[in-house]
């Protein structure tokens, strides 16, 4: 294959990734997407990318194994760092202020495609450390959910490897967390916060009134007429001034675009303008 013809082939590959699924090619190394995905091209016995794309034309399995190749998806706490840290100095200090004035004390956030639990634990040790003991005088909790029941089973138990905890600080360690035979368990006082439970964000019934919705890096595995679906519903879900947050390689569907208010693009933040009423 020449070279003109391959650089051809990969960029209607890139373009293809993103009109379909809404990934976000441009967040990685040039380099870097070749490799993965000239892996999957081997694992396929494919030389072209032209190829590539008839195959994922064809196999909509071929399509989300390239999703996680990109994607590495890689579960522990605090998992890109820079997102927990724009929750914890943008996100939770204006929701707060929004619900003092208003004398609101209900604070809901939803964890969509919260896996083994690790992101909506995460979310529950920033919302303690800001509050403290005045998180208990609100009535505070976190939908958590996933289409794998046993994968959810795993997040009730709340036990994590040293590696899964290693981006939580030795003071959160030491206050938060149980070790229990070289593992870390979630305290009883932080668990009690969650509630895990079954559900398909795209099939799934609409559930309601949301202060926070975190929905990472699932979206790239859905097409854009889902992914516009879904953010439709995420809209309907979330309170007036209500935040979606999404994976840093995901982006908005330009219908969703114009409903959402832009927070920080760089960590992928939106929120639901306050005058909009669905």
């Amino acid at each position: 294959m020449s070279s003109v013809s391959e650089n051809s082939g990969f960029e209607a590959l890139k373009k293809k990734i993103s009109s379909e699924r809404g990934f976000n090619c441009s967040y990685y190394k040039e380099s870097i997407l070749k490799r993965r995905i000239d892996s999957r091209m081997r694992r396929a016995e494919l030389e072209s990318y032209t190829d590539y794309v008839s195959l994922l034309d064809r196999s909509p399995r071929e399509y989300n194994a390239l999703i996680d190749t990109l994607t590495v998806n890689v579960t522990r706490f605090f998992r890109n760092k820079p997102v927990f840290k724009a929750i914890e100095e943008i996100i939770i200090p204006n929701l707060m202020f929004y619900k003092n004035i208003q004398s609101r004390r209900v604070i809901r956030v939803w964890s969509a495609g919260c896996a083994s639990g690790e992101e909506p634990y995460s979310v529950a040790l920033l919302f303690k450390d800001f509050l403290g003991d005045e998180l208990d005088d609100y009535v505070f909790f976190i939908t958590a959910t996933d289409i794998d029941d046993n994968i959810l089973n795993t997040a009730r138990e709340g036990i994590y490897t040293a590696d899964q905890v290693k981006n939580v600080s030795k003071e959160r360690l030491d206050k938060y967390f149980d070790k229990v035979a070289g593992k870390y368990r979630v305290k009883d006082s932080i668990k009690k916060y969650i509630k895990f439970r079954h559900h398909d964000v795209i099939s799934g019934e609409v559930i309601n009134y949301f202060d926070v919705i975190l929905c990472r890096n699932l979206l790239i595995y859905l097409s854009r007429k889902t992914q516009d679906e879904i953010f439709a519903r995420f809209l309907r879900s979330l309170n007036p001034n209500g935040y979606l947050v999404i994976g840093k390689s995901e982006t908005l569907t330009p219908k969703a675009a114009k409903k959402f208010e832009l927070i920080d693009l760089s960590e992928r933040i939106y929120r639901k303008p306050p005058w909009l009423n669905l």
